[in-house]
């Protein structure tokens, strides 16, 4: 028997199978753990992804903390559908920043292990945040909106139509500020138009009294060809004028244009242009010769008809950057009048966005990117009348010639042009004509909106196109 056990004992076989089944339990173990940290890693990339997607479309509706409660969810739920990975999901919760204009989302989400319950953990739990902040860099915006009369018309759908442009502007507004009143980074003007433009600076009354010159290097007038130095400037407007306004001056100017066979158009630029036969360094105010004559008729020789386009009531609210000021001033635009000239109503659209005279609202030299932009709302197509050129009129096909030349001009600056039609197909002309305007012939820059609702949507479309998102974490 002791021979016995002394041989067993001294015996090396089934040795390896000892080893082996000693070092199984951890090696088993290290695999299960790989196994369920895998699961733990795609389970933290599915949240992620999920938040990510719920974050960028919340930021969309900043302004309004309900709507962006409900997208948030909806977009979260959409991306991280019940009972993927047999997850339990806490959240997910949301905060906004105002200041920053920020929204933060965070969720947490836990899954079962496999083998990781062999040492005694039940769960793998992980969590994810995402920033999002709602990029505008520095922006300027222009709203150019028609003023002629058949504005004051019902819109399909119901209400008039500039009780609809009304409305979505402020939307358009309401969007790019979101929750803010004021912001360093963003400016909005509005420039409303008819045949003319009234150049003033909107809420400032006109005193006759307050007239004053400025003298500037020698040309020559365009218009009489005498030599002059001096430009004569109003208390309510920085555009330059080349002869003194009667006392009466309703606040519009005559295009640079005289329509009379030279290449002497300036409505194209912003400033001083030099021409052989004269240099356009400022405008000539309208008198009464322009305007409406009872019972409507404006006689100016060599021309006279019977429709005449009196300035509008509402001068230019130049470049600014206080949301309520600016809805309060889109309020006003309550009396639509006169004829159509979307040339005119683009070309001073483009002045406003300009840092040159005489609108210097727009930084020169801003510390960021810039995105600069007009928003072109027409409900018809051109209209001949007194002031296309100066003190005469052109026809249609003349008049779209030179809204397309405008057009190219600005687009070549680096501005974006969203056009809109409104209420008013026009035809297939007219629709070829504003897309030729837009940046590009199809959404998001040229759209046609039937009805008032359709209008809304459309400038919201817009600001969302213009404000640009970005993932900050």
């Amino acid at each position: 028997m002791f021979r016995l056990f002394r041989r067993l004992f001294r015996s090396e076989e089934g040795s390896n199978l000892a080893y082996t089944a000693f070092i199984a339990i951890p090696l088993i173990g290290a695999v299960g753990v790989g196994t369920d940290a895998g699961r733990g890693y795609m389970l933290r990339a599915k949240l992620s992804q999920a938040l990510d997607s719920a974050a960028l479309a919340g930021a969309h509706k900043t302004h309004d903390n309900t709507e962006m409660e409900s997208d948030v969810r909806q977009f979260f739920n959409a991306n991280f559908p019940a009972g993927y990975m047999d997850a339990t999901i806490t959240g997910p919760t949301f905060s906004y920043d105002s200041d920053e204009d920020k929204i933060t989302v965070t969720a947490s989400a836990s899954i079962p292990t496999s083998f990781m319950r062999i040492f005694g953990h039940q769960t793998i739990s992980v969590s994810a945040s995402t920033e999002v902040t709602r990029q505008t860099n520095y922006m300027d915006v222009v709203m150019s909106i028609d003023m002629s009369g058949s504005m004051s018309s019902s819109a399909p759908g119901g209400g008039s139509r500039i009780s609809g442009a009304r409305t979505a502007a402020k939307l358009l507004v309401d969007h790019l500020f979101g929750d803010l009143n004021t912001s360093e980074l963003l400016k909005v003007a509005v420039v409303p138009w008819n045949g003319k433009v009234n150049v003033t600076v909107n809420g400032t009354p006109y005193n006759p009294g307050s007239n004053n010159t400025t003298t500037v290097d020698s040309f020559t007038n365009p218009l009489t060809s005498a030599t002059q130095n001096i430009v004569y400037n109003t208390n309510h407007s920085p555009v330059p004028l080349l002869s003194a306004p009667p006392n009466n001056w309703s606040g519009c100017v005559y295009a640079r244009f005289k329509d009379n066979g030279v290449d002497d158009d300036a409505d194209h630029v912003d400033g001083s242009v030099a021409h052989a036969n004269g240099d356009w360094v400022a405008w000539e105010p309208v008198g009464a010769e322009g305007e409406p004559k009872s019972p409507g008729v404006c006689t100016a020789s060599p021309y006279s008809w019977d429709e005449c386009t009196p300035c509008l009531n509402k001068g230019i609210y130049a470049l600014a950057s206080n949301k309520n000021q600016v809805k309060a001033y889109i309020n006003g635009l309550t009396q639509p009048t006169g004829t159509t000239n979307i040339a005119q109503g683009l070309m001073w659209a483009a002045r406003v966005l300009s840092p040159e005279a005489p609108f210097t609202e727009a930084d020169p030299d801003p510390d960021g990117p810039r995105t600069q932009a007009i928003v072109l709302l027409t409900d018809g197509s051109h209209v001949r009348d007194y002031g296309d050129a100066y003190k005469r009129r052109l026809n249609t096909s003349e008049l779209d010639a030179r809204l397309r030349l405008i057009a190219s001009n600005i687009k070549a600056k680096g501005i974006l042009v969203y056009t809109i039609q409104f209420a008013n197909g026009g035809g297939s002309s007219q629709e070829q004509l504003m897309k030729d305007v837009a940046s590009e012939p199809n959404s998001p820059y040229y759209h046609f909106a039937p009805t008032s609702s359709e209008l809304a949507s459309v400038f919201i479309a817009i600001s969302k196109h213009l404000s640009k998102l970005r993932i900050s974490k």
